[in-house]
Order: C-alpha cells, then sequence, then structure tokens
C-alpha cells in the first residue's frame, strides 16, 4: 500500500484538531504531539523534488524565491552572529516548518482535495461546540481554560480562536462567492461566539466584524451579501449577551475605549510586555538606544525558550522567562529580528496578498479562495499583537488556509496546459510508426 502525500497533509490537519483533546481530556501523553513534528518533516523531505516546479511558477516564483531568503538570510545571519546551532535549529523548526509546510500542500493537493478537507474542518465545530459545553457545564472551566477540542490548559484558548477564525473566514468567502449557504454561515456564526464567549475570546469580536468586510469587500459585492452583515450583526449581539452573563467585564472592557486601552497598555506586573506597546516595552528593557539591535534584534534563535531540550534552551530565557516575551509575536520577532526582521515577516503575508488581489482580475473562477487567503493574510498579521499562535502547531492550519491561493492556482495552469495540449494538431510524421514486440 502506497501512502499519498496528499493523505499525509490530510493527517496532519485531522490530527492537528484532536491531539489536544488526546492529551489534555483523556490524558494522553504529551510525547503524542511530536507526531505532528515527525509528519512535516517527513513530507518537506519527499517534497523536496518539487522545488523545482515552485521556482518555476510564473505566478508565485518570486514570492517563493521571496521566502527562501527570508528563511536563509535569517537563519546564516544568525549563525554567523555565534547564535548556538541548536537554538537556531528550534527556532527554525518553531517558526519556518509551517511556511514549508504550505509550500507542500500548495504543489501537493488537488482543488477538490484542498476543499474537502476545509470543509472538513469545517464540520468538526459541532465536536468543537460539544466539547466547549461540556467544559462549561460539567467540568467548570471557562476563560483561558476552555478551549473546546483544543484542551483545557491555560492558553488553550489561544488554539481556539485561530480555528474559529479560519473556519468563519473560510465560510464566509464560500457565501460570497457562492459556494455555501446562508444557514451555514448562520451556525458558524452563532456556534463561535458563544465558544467565544464562554472562553472569553473578546478579540474574536473584533476578528469577526473585520472577516465580514475583507470576506464582502474581497469578493463580489452583492445585494445578497448584505444577508451575511445582518447574520453577522446578530450573532455579535448574541455573543455579546452570553459574554455579559459568563463575564461582565469583558464586554465592559469592548464597549468602552478607555477600559480597552487601558487593557492594550497595561498588565498586572510593569515588568511584563504588553499588547499596545511591545516595542517600547522591548526597547525600555533590553534594547535602550542601541539602533543596531533595534533594526536588527539578538539574532534570530537567541531568545529560544525550551524547558524540554536543553540545547535548544537560551540563557536570555532563562533569565527572563518571566516577562512572557514570547506570549506576542511583536515582542517576541522584535528581540530576536529587530524592526528589519519583523517588517520581513509582514511582507510573507502582505505580498500574498497583493499577489492574490493581481490573480483575483485574471482568475475570476476561483475568487473564493484569492479571498479566503487575503482575509486570513490580514488576520494573521492583526494577531501578532494579540498571541504568538503563529509559532505554535495551530500554524499548520493557518499556513493550510493560506495556501488556498496558491493550491487553486496551480491547478488553474495545469488544466490551461492540459486544454493547450488537447488543442494543439499533431506534428507529422514522415516515419513510418511500428509497434515493437
Amino acid at each position: 500500500m502506497v501512502i499519498k502525500q496528499k493523505h499525509l497533509i490530510e493527517f496532519q490537519i485531522y490530527y492537528l484538531m484532536i491531539v489536544e483533546a488526546l492529551i489534555q481530556l483523556l490524558h494522553f501523553p504529551e510525547v503524542i504531539r511530536y507526531v505532528l513534528d515527525v509528519n512535516a518533516i517527513f513530507l518537506v523531505f519527499i517534497a523536496l523534488p518539487k522545488v523545482k516546479n515552485m521556482l518555476n511558477d510564473k505566478v508565485f516564483k518570486k514570492y517563493i524565491i521571496y521566502l527562501f531568503l527570508f528563511m536563509g538570510i535569517t537563519i546564516a545571519v544568525s549563525i554567523i552572529r555565534r547564535t548556538p546551532f541548536g537554538q537556531v535549529v528550534w527556532a527554525a523548526r518553531n517558526n519556518y516548518i509551517y511556511i514549508f509546510f504550505m509550500l507542500v500542500c500548495s504543489y501537493t493537493i488537488r482543488e477538490k482535495d484542498y476543499n474537502r478537507i476545509m470543509n472538513n474542518v469545517v464540520s468538526l465545530q459541532v465536536f468543537n461546540f460539544l466539547c466547549v459545553l461540556y467544559e462549561y457545564f460539567i467540568l467548570n472551566k471557562m476563560g483561558d481554560f476552555a478551549g473546546g477540542m483544543f484542551g483545557v490548559e491555560h492558553g488553550c484558548n489561544g488554539f481556539l480562536n485561530v480555528y474559529l477564525v479560519v473556519i468563519n473566514a473560510y465560510v464566509f468567502t464560500a457565501y460570497a462567492n457562492k459556494r455555501s449557504s446562508l444557514l451555514r454561515v448562520a451556525w458558524i456564526a452563532l456556534s463561535s461566539v458563544g465558544i467565544a464567549a464562554i472562553s472569553e475570546l473578546k478579540f474574536f469580536f473584533i476578528e469577526l466584524a473585520v472577516i465580514v468586510v475583507l470576506s464582502l469587500s474581497l469578493s463580489r459585492l452583492s445585494v445578497k451579501n448584505t444577508l451575511v452583515v445582518i447574520s453577522a450583526i446578530v450573532a455579535i449581539f448574541i455573543g455579546l449577551e452570553i459574554l455579559s452573563v459568563v463575564s461582565p467585564w469583558s464586554v465592559e472592557v469592548l464597549q468602552d475605549f478607555d477600559q480597552t486601552t487601558h487593557y492594550a497598555t497595561n498588565s498586572y506586573n510593569s515588568t511584563l510586555i504588553t499588547r499596545g506597546t511591545p516595542f517600547s516595552d522591548v526597547n525600555k528593557h533590553f534594547f535602550g538606544d542601541n539602533i543596531f539591535y533595534k533594526l536588527f534584534g539578538y539574532g534570530f534563535g537567541a531568545c529560544e525558550d525550551s524547558e524540554t531540550f536543553s540545547w535548544a534552551n537560551s540563557n536570555f530565557a532563562t533569565a527572563y522567562r518571566s516577562m512572557r516575551y514570547r506570549n506576542l509575536t511583536t515582542s517576541d520577532r522584535y528581540l530576536e529580528t529587530g524592526y528589519i526582521g519583523f517588517i520581513a515577516l509582514i511582507l510573507v503575508f502582505a505580498l500574498l496578498f497583493y499577489i492574490a488581489q493581481k490573480q483575483k482580475k485574471e482568475n475570476p473562477n476561483i475568487r473564493y479562495a484569492y479571498a479566503f487567503s487575503q482575509t486570513v493574510s490580514v488576520l494573521v498579521i492583526i494577531n501578532f499583537w494579540y498571541n504568538c499562535t503563529i509559532r505554535t502547531n495551530i500554524a499548520y492550519l493557518t499556513f493550510f488556509a493560506l495556501s488556498a491561493a496558491l493550491v487553486c492556482t496551480r491547478e488553474l495552469k495545469l488544466k490551461e496546459a492540459e486544454l493547450i495540449a488537447k488543442t494543439q494538431p499533431k506534428k507529422k510524421t514522415y516515419f513510418k510508426q511500428t509497434s515493437g514486440r
């Protein structure tokens, strides 16, 4: 029996959806998380022959070269700056394995495979919803400890937030492009805000509003799409009502601009890095007036933190782990790569948005894929200031979502090439064809 690459990709996504529940709800050993790493590395290894196809891609060639240069230069510069090799390797695993996974998906699976996997991921919302209800009513878990199918450990709702963002972006863009029903959109939106209320994902209500605006503005605008806006408004209203019961303070924060600002720029401990002022906080506590550090940081991997592998742990993390600088992508990337590295990271998503926007006019039949990737790209950048999920296992889902534009464009180009090959007349030959025996 031959296992196809697309089946390994499918396994990666489905396993990601259940592994935390296996560990935290059914008490499987934590080591089973590393199955994701093993599978991802194996996928990258067997996909190496596809690098030639990636570099010959007329649409995304420059983008892919940028990705390789971005990853290669940060690693090379860090090694030149004598960052311990183990920390560099672990940092590459935490930051770049997901980009490679996106490329593997882009040049391995077909559009029908992609949509089947995403539709199955969306369908898991039923299981996710039941898990949250079980955690809230039976286990008495809420807030940071109610992660649905992603478990009950502190901070598990960060994974949950990414999942809710991805499935809502998918169904909203699908509906805006006549690929989904309004009933499905309503179910996903209503169940998501209910889950967000129980898990106290205050930021999700803002993310949902962004998803609605982007999914409509980046797709075909029509009178019919006003139903989506109405559904979203109703969903947000219901979610806020649930949140007011579960956590009245959270609603006050969302409704009062001064409290929102205070929440974003203050912490319970004056030494912590805050969401609203991550760069100035890092400058205050570490960089000071050093221009070189502000531009380039301490080096890729120099602040790496691992309590599991001593060879991957940095002295910096040992000394300053309590400052929680790794809780945010902003502070974490700024510390290691400075403004230049942070801007280069933003370009990974901004360039994909730009290319998708250009291709949308040329390939209107797959507009939904471009709109979906664009919506997720924007939300990823916004989330840099909210959490650090871009460097955790849930990023496999994020980058799988981003691959939609590449997957569908590649398939379209393959179909065009096949059509041209069929329509071209066969070359005449003056030699008699003989069949060998």
